[in-house]
């Protein structure tokens, strides 16, 4: 053994040891791995800093832009409340959808972006139907790991796994060769979780945790008024309905010459309505953003250029001694004398069917204020009211949707897609097209995406990608392939996916899928040499071990992104997720040879 792979050895255990531990971020200890590599003079600082330039990490990135673009045009959201409306009180129909959709979705969205949108859409299924949460998030994160591992394109441990095999000189995969095996996996987890899962994790405590903050439960009481230009004008009531999506959001009446009207009244919608709506504070900046409408309570604020949005959003709760109690709003000079202006109100339990500005200030109200950023040291001195929560408004902002532009982001996915199934280009530049398609047609600027993006899935890949190289250079990989060849000699080639998966699902549920990926490919492919059959069908089966990590809860992000909000035990992954890792271990061993005719 040659002291370069001694010195691999060591930095491979070190980075083990932390990918374990968790001492240290994943892309950091990736990053540790690469310097140390190049340190020690096992690769040069071409080789070293490959994994920057690498096709697998580049059409990750631009993959993790698209996704950013579609959450940004509120395209996952949007599936998101499509599930609640049609999952009725039924728990098995609820798994079901939830399941299917989350699948379906990881298959071509990054799979951590769909799990993290699907999280609050599962407590309100949850709430609605009565169920515990932690009956609903553990199939979700497991549906869309399997999803994810049924296309090239669905995670990036797919695609690493595919540019490290096409380094060895193996054909590319094409986008779809893994759906039909990710099919036959995916209908065993719905079974098992249907039949012998939910009931493994019907008795979990609830734990209705809040998630993403107060913004978006709290109804607020505003009035919104049509200004000329609109393009609203002369449509029907109807096309008002479509400024949001959410079921936040709801026209309670319309003010017209200040008559006071019914929604069924209203025909068309003139210029000069005032709209009394009733919906959280993400869709009160949405339509104070609006050019079409305009907040009939919100002036400019004194000194504010036009196009500054340099404001801070707060809640004030009314006090029982403060100045303002039976007070209209209309007739309280908020500017003069609070600096601050009023954009909605919000009245426990009751909201008055009056105008908002004849709204008398009760104990207890709560007002949505604007005010400039540098009056945020006075917000709390008021004896008026208390400041029960502050808010950037530029920090609201980055959690808006360009909803105008939620079919586009489609589309451009759609095309990426066909793109790349149909050999027209490949993959990495048919992203990247997408990528420019989607900031050109305003889905998502570089601005955000650079804000929003995962970058530490990019450096984790970018510093793991060199190991191995560093592997193959030093010939690590095949004193490791020669160890289990021995291992497995003499055996039927079932036996060497067998046990390549089965080691695969151990590995990675303590260590991170891609590194898990780098470390093993190279070692199936030398495997597969020394018994002479193909690589293909071993490294189909490391890519499924590494993307269907069920045992533990940190073997893959997903898991670790479910297990505080559902309040799972560790033994409750090794039990529900430890059966479902030994029916697939069975179902991979059948049918990878018969699938793949190798």
């Amino acid at each position: 053994m040659s002291i370069e792979i001694i010195m691999l050895f060591v930095i491979l255990g070190i980075a083990l040891v932390l990918f374990v531990t968790g001492w240290v971020a994943v892309d950091v200890t990736s990053m540790l791995v690469m310097v140390g590599l190049m340190v020690t003079g096992i690769l040069t600082v071409e080789e070293g800093t490959s994994g920057f330039s690498n096709g697998a990490t580049l059409t990750v990135l631009a993959l993790l832009i698209i996704s950013e673009g579609l959450k940004n045009t509120g395209a996952v959201d949007a599936l998101g409340y499509r599930i609640i409306k049609i999952t009725g009180n039924k728990e098995w129909w609820a798994l079901i959808v939830l399941m299917v959709t989350a699948a379906v979705a990881s298959a071509f969205i990054n799979t951590t972006a769909v799990v993290a949108v699907f999280i609050p859409v599962a407590y309100k299924i949850a709430k609605s139907s009565n169920l515990n949460i932690g009956l609903l998030l553990m199939p979700l994160s497991f549906a869309a790991m399997v999803g994810g591992a049924s296309t090239m394109i669905g995670t990036s441990t797919n695609l690493l796994i595919n540019s490290i095999s096409q380094g060895y000189g193996l054909e590319r995969f094409r986008i779809f060769d893994l759906t039909l095996m990710g099919v036959a996996l995916f209908v065993v987890l719905m079974i098992y979780m249907l039949f012998v899962g939910r009931f493994m994790l019907r008795k979990k405590r609830e734990k209705m945790q809040l998630i993403d903050g107060e913004l978006e439960v709290k109804n607020y009481l505003t009035e919104v008024e049509i200004v000329p230009g609109s393009n609203l004008i002369g449509k029907p009531l109807a096309d008002a309905l479509k400024l949001s999506d959410t079921e936040n959001f709801d026209i309670l009446r319309i003010i017209r010459e200040n008559a006071t009207l019914p929604t069924l009244q209203v025909d068309k919608i003139k210029e000069g309505d005032v709209l009394v709506i009733k919906t959280n504070i993400h869709e009160i900046l949405r339509l104070d953003q609006d050019k079409g409408l305009v907040i009939r309570s919100h002036k400019r604020l004194e000194g504010e250029e036009e196009d500054e949005k340099q404001t801070l959003w707060f809640e004030a709760l009314i006090t029982p001694n403060s100045n303002l109690l039976d007070q209209k709003i209309k007739d309280i000079s908020f500017l003069r004398y609070y600096k601050a202006v009023p954009l909605a109100v919000r009245r426990s339990g009751f909201i008055s069917h009056q105008k908002m500005m004849d709204h008398k200030l009760k104990s207890g109200d709560i007002l949505l204020m604007e005010a400039a950023m540098d009056y945020e040291d006075s917000l709390y001195s008021h004896q008026d009211w208390v400041t029960i929560q502050r808010m950037a408004r530029e920090s609201i902002e980055k959690h808006l949707y360009r909803r105008d532009k939620l079919v586009m982001s489609v589309f451009i996915l759609m095309g990426i897609i066909l793109l790349a199934v149909s050999n027209i280009l490949p993959i990495l530049i048919s992203a990247w097209l997408g990528v420019i398609a989607m900031v050109f047609t305003q889905c998502i600027s570089f601005k955000k995406a650079y804000e929003n993006v995962e970058w530490k899935v990019f450096f984790l890949l970018a510093g793991l990608i060199p190991l191995g190289t560093a592997m193959s250079k030093t010939g690590a990989d095949q004193l490791v392939a020669d160890l289990i060849t021995h291992l497995a000699w003499g055996t039927n080639p079932r036996f060497v996916i067998s046990i390549l998966f089965l080691f695969t699902v151990l590995f990675t549920g303590i260590v991170s899928n891609q590194a898990t990926a780098v470390l093993l490919v190279p070692i199936a492919i030398k495997v597969a040499a020394s018994v002479s059959m193909p690589p293909e069908p071993l490294i189909i089966a490391i890519l499924f071990g590494a993307n269907t990590s069920f045992l533990t809860p940190v073997g893959y992000q997903t898991n670790a992104m479910i297990y505080g909000p559902g309040d799972y035990k560790f033994s409750d992954f090794v039990k529900v997720g430890g059966i479902l890792c030994l029916l697939f271990w069975g179902v991979v061993t059948f049918l990878i040879p018969i699938l793949f005719d190798y």
